[in-house]
Order: structure tokens, then sequence, then C-alpha cells
């Protein structure tokens, strides 16, 4: 017997192993195109006992400082019927009332189309009839009262689809603040307008059963969602977490929710508590909208900051729709369009010239002459009229705003070393980003004269007046608002807290650029030239306020691509801050392109400003003392003729002052002094369509009564209510205007 070879038996044993694995492979692949081919149809038929359906969840809400809400999320419903799943008894006893119902809710079609849909759709087993899609839902709530369908909480044979969509109680105001969230689908509609019910129909590959006259199948291709604003800017924190959930196959159809450890529990989103006053943002809109249709304007911005935070308390973007011919939001030009300050940035320019040189005096005298242009290199710069016989102090040629003053001296001051000009300006960080948390925000350009081949002899002096740089309203607003807060420059922000339920998750604290543009020197002579503006200067129309207002006019030519500048096409702006003495607020105006004959900022932009600030004034910080606290007593509803009965109760309370309190039945009250150095209270009836009096109130409950009692109110002045344009006890019409004439109380 011969020996056998031991690498020979290996290799055998090596081979026998390969046919087995080959043989294996070759019945899966086998067993695989078996599945595909001859068991396709059969599986494909086949249904499964289980599913997972994912649980929608609500985006979070975004709400004003006040907590107005400016944008949530609602539900709505798609709701689908079982009827073959219903018992035959059952289903013929009640069919008929359920039928009623439906016909009665949506009024399209008699009780008898849903009498013949659901018997066929029983007839052909069909489990899914379309009852209603995009129900709010106070309807679903009603649909699941009707017979059958309140069978159990849920909805007895009802297969509902829940899911939000986004509305804004507002409409449009400051929408490129709050901004949009959008889903949209592209759809492929099939209509068939002629079919019977219960007729089989074929579309493509696909057999249908027709359950209503007018039929429409459709096929949604795919979901593109819009998002701007802060709905984009905070979408991680609204938009929530959507759940999983395990459903068990009943019968015809029919599923229901089972435990599973691999549901998911949705979690809604997080809500976003913004800086907007719905108030002020309202009168910053109607006053925009108001004076671009006055003056026929292309565009106009504004933004409202709390001056010591930097909190955006407004912005309005308003823009001409050609096709409509309406003002609407359509972009945000307040952070994204950069445009040419003109006179405004003459504040930047003498922020440079004070630095520069520490003893330079405002009260030096300019010998400019008498002609209204000055050649600087190759180009004339030119004045819309001569000051001081042309021979103006600095701090006039500022009040005035000469553009051949402050070229002259930029040359004067930086002409053997431009860069310094350029280095000075960006010490106090105007020419950086705002790093703004909305999306679009378009830097400054303020460009360098070293290596730039765009820099010419004439940049200086023409940088000096606002050209040949950019900024955006934003940028503008931000600086200025520094000199309002002594130098402070605060970044602009829109939303102070983030909250999931009643948690606050997160608190955003003011957060600052620049601890001081310039030195307390620097500031304090700046605050007072923009005094100056205001009382002796381009916008003097805005010193007959009650309140004192610093700020500075602007008008730039506006730069079109391609065709350089001219003079049809201007930016009108009035940026400051008020009350002057306490800033509270800072405000740009920026109105592009007027064509009703005005275009200068002090008659175009500066009345909107006004108009702003007056009513801010008049509403919010014209009614406290100079210390900021309410004065501890009742006297001030003593002349008034009437007042909230709630509010004097609480007011009055606080501060310690006796109450008689007899038989109130009525909201408004009059308040008289008592015997023992009280108040006591007399009710004030109020008949439907008389005007009442007003006299004595203050501003805000005087506006919420005329506009309770179906009037529209206006009102000019500051303070309590002196005059009123309709006479007490008149009968007056709903829609009609009551104009209010108010006065700082003695």
């Amino acid at each position: 017997m011969s020996k056998l070879d031991p690498k020979k038996d290996i290799l055998g044993r090596v081979y026998l192993i390969y046919v087995v694995m080959a043989l294996f492979g070759v019945a899966i692949l086998c067993r695989i195109i078996a599945l595909q081919t001859v068991k396709r149809s059969e599986l494909l038929a086949a249904k499964s006992d289980v599913r997972i359906v994912t649980v929608d969840c609500a985006r979070g809400n975004i709400y004003s400082n006040n907590g107005t809400t400016l944008a949530t999320s609602v539900p709505q419903y798609d709701i689908y019927f079982n009827p073959a799943g219903i018992e035959k008894k059952f289903y013929n006893k009640y069919v008929g009332a359920l039928a009623d119902s439906l016909s009665a809710l949506f009024k399209e079609y008699p009780s008898s189309h849903y009498v013949k849909l659901f018997d066929n759709a029983r007839e052909k087993n069909r489990w899914r009839i379309v009852i209603g899609k995009k129900l709010h839902e106070d309807v679903y709530k009603r649909i699941l009262t009707f017979p059958i369908f309140r069978r159990s909480d849920s909805g007895y044979g009802l297969d509902v689809e829940k899911y939000y969509v986004r509305v804004r109680p507002y409409g449009d105001m400051a929408v490129r603040v709050v901004g949009v969230y959008k889903e949209s689908m592209k759809i492929d509609t099939i209509k068939i307008d002629t079919i019977n019910v219960g007729d089989t129909i074929k579309i493509g590959n696909t057999i249908k059963v027709a359950d209503s006259m007018k039929v429409e199948y459709t096929k949604r291709q795919s979901i593109k969602v819009r998002k701007t604003g802060l709905e984009s800017a905070y979408d991680t924190c609204l938009a929530g977490r959507k759940g999983q959930q395990m459903q068990q196959y009943i019968n015809n159809g029919h599923f229901i929710d089972v435990p599973s450890n691999g549901n998911v529990k949705s979690m809604n989103g997080d809500d976003i508590y913004t800086s907007l006053d719905v108030e002020i943002q309202d009168v910053a809109e109607e006053a925009m909208r108001h004076c671009l249709i006055e003056n026929k304007a292309q565009m106009g911005c504004l933004v409202l900051m709390d001056v010591e935070t930097g909190f955006v308390e407004a912005m309005v973007n308003l823009e001409l729709d050609k096709k409509t011919g309406k003002y609407c939001e359509s972009h945000n030009r307040a952070i994204s369009q950069r445009f040419n300050p003109g006179s405004t940035f003459k504040a930047i320019t003498m922020t440079a010239l004070l630095e520069n040189n520490p003893n330079f005096n405002i009260k030096r005298t300019l010998n400019l002459g008498t002609s209204k242009t000055m050649k600087f290199h190759t180009a004339y710069m030119r004045d819309t009229h001569v000051i001081a016989d042309g021979k103006p102090t600095i701090e006039q040629a500022f009040w005035e705003s000469s553009n051949i003053a402050f070229s002259y001296l930029a040359e004067e001051a930086f002409a053997a070393n431009p860069q310094k000009f350029i280095d000075l300006i960006k010490k106090t960080k105007i020419n950086e980003p705002l790093k703004l948390d909305l999306e679009g925000e378009r830097a400054p350009y303020i460009k360098d004269c070293k290596g730039n081949k765009g820099w010419s002899k004439l940049s200086l002096p023409w940088m000096a007046v606002g050209y040949e740089l950019e900024v955006t309203p934003m940028t503008l607003v931000t600086y200025y608002n520094a000199i309002a807060n002594n130098g402070k420059m605060m970044k602009p922000q829109f939303v102070k807290e983030i909250r999931r339920g009643d948690e606050v998750v997160r608190t955003f604290e003011p957060v600052v650029i620049n601890e001081s543009i310039a030195s307390e020197k620097t500031i304090k002579t700046l605050q007072s030239l923009l005094r100056g503006v205001v009382e002796k200067g381009t916008a003097k129309s805005l010193n007959n306020c009650l309140f004192p207002i610093a700020g500075k006019t602007g008008t730039a030519q506006i730069s079109n691509e391609n065709k350089g500048y001219n003079k049809k096409d201007y930016a009108a702006t009035f940026v400051g801050y008020f009350p002057a003495d306490k800033p509270k607020y800072t405000c740009v105006v920026v109105v592009m392109n007027p064509s009703a004959g005005l275009y200068y900022g002090g008659s175009v932009s500066a009345p909107v400003f006004k108009e702003v600030a007056e009513k801010i004034y008049a509403t919010r910080l014209g009614v406290t003392d100079e210390t900021g606290d309410y004065k501890a007593n009742c006297d001030k509803y003593l002349n008034a003729s009437m007042a909230y009965h709630e509010d004097v109760n609480n007011y009055c309370e606080a501060a310690g002052v006796n109450v008689v309190d007899g038989e109130i039945g009525s909201e408004w009250v009059r308040v008289k002094r008592s015997k023992n150095g009280g108040v006591k209270y007399e009710n004030v009836e109020l008949a439907p369509n008389v005007v009442p009096d007003f006299t004595g109130m203050n501003v805000t409950d005087a506006v919420y009564l005329i506009e309770k009692m179906g009037w529209k109110a206006q009102f000019k002045g500051c303070g309590i209510v002196d005059n009123q344009s309709v006479e007490a006890g008149t009968k007056l019409e709903k829609g009609r205007v009551i104009s209010l004439e108010l006065r700082v109380k003695s």
C-alpha cells in the first residue's frame, strides 16, 4: 500500500470546500432570481402587518418682546374613511346620518353622493376614501362628533394624517426679520371631470377606482423648503424633532399604534422671543409707507434700536412692486443694501479729525469764499448754499452740512498721509461686518489707499463727504448708536431668549463690538454737533418736538452700475437718537429714489423719524417722570375724563393710596378725591356709536378705547389728550377717524 502524499491530501480537501461553497453560492443566487421574478408579484401583493410612521412635530413659535405671536405652527389634517372596515349592521344604521353631516359641513355634494361613494367602497373592499384635506383642527374635532366616527375618541374607521403649517398672525409685518418658512411640493396632477363614481380608470400603469364625480390624482415628486430671516437663522432650535411610531395592521387597511422599543416621541421646537415691538413696528411701517407713497420713492428702510443694549425693536424694508404698484417687504435692504451715506458720514470724518488732533477747534473760522463750488485737484466739490457769507466756523459747517468745508478739512489734515485718515476710521470698527444673526448681511466697503488701484487724489476729499465708500443702513445706525451710548458700540441683535415651554434655554446678553469708538472728549463734541444739526442746521424741522433730538441729514447721489452718478437718483437719509439728553432709541431712515420733487434727507427722511419718535415718546417715554419712575400718587387720573378701572386700582394699590371702591360695574371710571384723602370712583357708561370725552386721558388708553369702539385713531403731539376732532356726545359711524391733540401735563 502506497503512502498518501500529504500535500495532495490537503489540496484535495481545499478543492472539496471550494466546490461546496460554490454550489451554496449558486443556490443563493437562484433563490434571489426566483424571488425577483417568479415570486415577485406574490410578495408585492402581500401586506405587512406592521409599519413605521413619522410623527410630525410643531415648529417653535416666534414672539415679540411682549409675547405677541409673530409666527406659529397650526395643525392641519388629511382625513380618510375606511367604510369597508365597519360592521354591516352598524354601517347600515348610521351611514345616512353620516352622509347628512358631511354634506352639511362641506356643502359640496348632496348626501346621496356620500352614501353612493361609501357603498361602492364597501362593495369593492376599498379602505381609504378621502373625507377632507388641509382641514383645520376645529373642523377635524367636529368630524369626530359625526355618526360612526364618534364611536371612539380616535374616530371609528378614520385614518388621520396630522401635519403643521406655518402662519404669521400679523401678515407681512417685519417679515424680513421674522422670516419665511414655507414647504412647497412639486406635484403632477391629473384631473378627470367626466368619470362616474365607481368607474375603473387607468393612469399610467396604475388602476384606480373613482371615488367622486370629479377626480384628482396627484403624484408628489419633491419637497422644497424655503427659509429666511430668523426662521432660517434659528432653524435648528425652531425645528424640533420628529418622532417614529410603530403601527399594527388590523383589517381592511386600518392600523393602530402599538408599543415598541423603536418608538421615538416627537419633540416640538423651541420658541424664540425677539426684541421686536409690535406697536413700534406697526407705527414705523405706516410712517414709512406713507412717506414712500407721498414721495413716489422706490424703496425705504428704517431701523430702530435700543441705545444701551443694541437690541433692534423695529426694522422696516418696503420696496415698490412694479407689478402691483404696492409697497411690500421683498428684500432686507437694511442689512444687504450698501449705499453712499453722503453727509451722514461727516460724523465719522469729524471723529477722525478730532482724534487726529486733540487741539482741533470746532469754533475755528474757515475762509471758504462765497462760491458754491471749490476745485479739489481735477474736480469740483459743490455746496447747496453759502454758509455764513463764506466764513463759517467748523461747527456751523457741520450743522449746515458743507461738503466743501469737510473736503477742505480732510485735505488739510491728511493729504500728506491719507492712510492715516483710513486707519482712524477703521479704528472705530465701522468697516467690519456686524456678524448679524440674519442672512444676507453685506460688509461695509471702505478702501485703503495703499496698493489700491481705485485710489486717486480725489478719493480723500470725496470720502470725507460720504462718497467712494459704501455702508449699509444697519452699519450707519450702529455707529450713531455708539455716539448716543457715550462711545460704546453695541452689536445689533434680534433675539432675547429661547424657551422650551416655560423653561428659558438661552438668554442673549448685549454684545459690545467696541468699548469706545473714540475718546470721551470726541464723543461729547459729536453729541453737541449732532444736537446743533437739529437746533440750528439742516434738521431744524425736528426742533419743534417736545423732547430733544440729535442727528444728521444726508443726501447722496446713487451710483448706478456702468452709468456712474446722475442727478435723478438720490438716497435721502436721516439718522439720529432721542431724547438727546438721555438717549433711549437710535433710528435711521433711508429713502431711495424719491421722485416727487423733494430729495433731501431733511425733507424726506426726517419727517418719518419725527413721526416714529413722537409716537414712541407719547406712549412710552413721555409717561414717566425724570427719574424713569411713576409718581407715587393718583393725581394724574383726577383731571382725566375717565381711566381704565383695573389700571387705576393696581396703580393706587402699589402707591399705597386709599381707594373708596363702591359698586363699580364698568371698565371705565372717573376718579375723584375722597374725604379721607384717598380717591373714589364713579362709573362711566359708554353708549354704542356715541363719542365719549377723551380729554385728560393718556394717549394709550384713548387710542385703545377709540379702536375698541370701532373708530380709527390719529394723534399728534405728546402727553395727555388736550383736544379731540369729534365733539363728545356726537353719534359717529364705525370706521371714521378721530384725531387727538396731545399736550404735556403741567
